[in-house]
């Protein structure tokens, strides 16, 4: 089973990194944001990224097979 991590944006539109209800921190970039949680992801496997934009999308960014 897969550990979950979560890029989320936030009203301000900065890049919140999360797992679960553990919140990292905040970024202003998108990208920091995720090589950040790519980061965390990679110390912790297995585990899957995903960025979730105000819009109401989901994209997954890291899978395990």
């Amino acid at each position: 089973m897969a550990w979950y991590f979560h890029v989320i944006e936030q009203d301000d539109h900065r890049w919140l990194c999360r797992h679960g209800r553990r919140v990292f921190d905040t970024h202003l970039l998108l990208a920091d944001a995720i090589a950040h949680i790519t980061d965390l992801a990679a110390a912790n496997e297995p585990a899957e990224v995903f960025v979730h934009p105000l819009d109401g999308g989901v994209e997954c960014l890291r899978a395990q097979p």
